[in-house]
C-alpha cells in the first residue's frame, strides 16, 4: 500500500469513527484526494475491489465518486443593454421551449405540428 493511499485510509477512518457506514459524510476535498489516487492506481493496473478495501471504503462508493463528473467552469457572457418594448405578435400562440427558445405568432395548426415534431 502507497503512502497515498494509506494517508487516505487513516483519514476514512477518522470521518468514520463512532458512525454508521449511511451517516458517514466524507469532505470534498477527501473525495478529490481520493479519486486522483485510486485514478494513479488504477492506470497502473490494480483492481478497484483491492483499493476499496485498501481505503477502508464501500466500493460502490468509490465506484461512484469515480463517475462523477467535475463541474463546468463558468464561462463569460457579456450583457447587451435592453432593446426597449419588443413589437406585439400578431394574434397566434407563443411557443416557450425548455432551452430558452422562443418563437411568437404561430397559427394553432402551424403550433400542432412544430410539437408534434418535436415530441
Amino acid at each position: 500500500m502507497d503512502d497515498a493511499i494509506r494517508r487516505l485510509h487513516a483519514e476514512a477512518r477518522r470521518s468514520a469513527q463512532g458512525k454508521a457506514p449511511t451517516a458517514i459524510r466524507y469532505s470534498a476535498a477527501f473525495r478529490a484526494a481520493t479519486v486522483a489516487a485510486v485514478r494513479a492506481e488504477l492506470r497502473r493496473g490494480a483492481p478497484l475491489g483491492r483499493l476499496a478495501h485498501e481505503l477502508g471504503l464501500p466500493r460502490w462508493s468509490l465506484a461512484r465518486w469515480l463517475r462523477q463528473r467535475p463541474a463546468r467552469a463558468l464561462r463569460p457572457v457579456t450583457v447587451a443593454p435592453d432593446p426597449g418594448p419588443m413589437p406585439q405578435a400578431e394574434a397566434g400562440a407563443v411557443l416557450i421551449m425548455p432551452q430558452g427558445i422562443r418563437v411568437e405568432g404561430l397559427a394553432p395548426e402551424t403550433l400542432i405540428v412544430v410539437l408534434r415534431a418535436l415530441g
